[in-house]
């Protein structure tokens, strides 16, 4: 299996380029799936400069409805032309409630951002035959290739931050609890190959949501954001004893990790976490 960063925090390789958001190509089985489109268009010209061809997709997955997961839409969207003209066919599988009005609020101010889908490609997909809205709590993508929502919270030190919210009727805000966050799952010779884009619900909390939905699976490996930046030393701590305890051959930290987190993360498991930024590609 390999994955290739397309958009991520970090860069470090000329002629490429990062930003605050996540993209990764993921090719299994003899399958092609975008994971997110980070906040732009940086993950088609990422994608350009290392010679992928996304218009040979067999999906695209938008793991939940904030800016820097599905900005990159209004991009794809221009380029594939109306909405129903778009003829190409690649399924884009996302959450129906990924295209609320989300907002988020600056911690220093109090002020709501809004965070979520731009307004001209939540009618793109609206107009489009391609999109699947996934519901429910397992969704077959492909051959070995899975969606999983709905996830419950089992573990005591992780909650989705009490900074997000979502429109309501009348133009209410109310919490958003990040019902809309879905993960991949991708059943592989070694094992379960998980990704995450931000894991709001919490990383533990997703893994054992997988473990849940397959029994007896072993984890091989967990690509993901981890939400872990700012988070207490309680938390971090507890995350870190879970992955030890889950035996995940490979933990590859990106995005909303943070960089402490990441840090930390690769002290606790040496060579079973592996660093990863834009331009790179990972073989599992």
């Amino acid at each position: 299996m390999e994955v290739r960063i397309l958009a991520e925090n970090t860069v470090y390789k000329r002629g490429f380029l990062g930003e605050h958001g996540l993209s990764m190509l993921i090719k299994a089985k003899g399958q092609s799936y975008l994971f997110d489109m980070g906040q732009s268009d940086v993950f088609l010209r990422n994608a350009k400069k290392m010679g992928e061809d996304l218009e040979q997709l067999d999906g695209i997955i938008l793991s939940h409805g904030h800016y820097d997961h599905c900005g990159g839409m209004g991009h794809w969207a221009r380029m594939q032309g109306e909405p129903q003209m778009a003829g190409r066919g690649i399924p884009i599988y996302i959450n129906r409630k990924a295209l609320d009005k989300k907002y988020s609020q600056h911690p220093a101010t109090g002020k709501m951002l809004f965070s979520g889908v731009h307004t001209d490609a939540v009618e793109w997909m609206r107009g489009s035959a391609n999109v699947v809205y996934t519901e429910g709590t397992t969704t077959v993508v492909g051959q070995g290739v899975f969606l999983l929502a709905n996830i419950p919270h089992v573990t005591e030190f992780e909650f989705v931050p009490a900074k997000f919210w979502k429109e309501v009727q009348d133009g209410d805000l109310e919490p958003d609890n990040m019902e809309d966050e879905q993960i991949l799952v991708v059943q592989d010779e070694q094992g379960l190959c998980v990704f995450a884009g931000c894991a709001h619900p919490g990383i533990i909390n997703c893994l054992r949501h997988v473990q849940s939905c397959f029994p007896g699976g072993h984890i091989h490996s967990l690509v993901a954001g981890m939400h872990l930046k700012g988070c207490t030393s309680t938390q971090l701590h507890k995350t870190i004893q879970a992955l030890q305890e889950l035996e995940v051959d490979i933990t590859v930290p990106l995005h909303c990790t943070g960089l402490m987190a990441v840090a930390a993360i690769k002290e606790a498991l040496g060579e079973r976490c592996m660093l990863a930024e834009v331009g790179k590609k990972i073989i599992l």
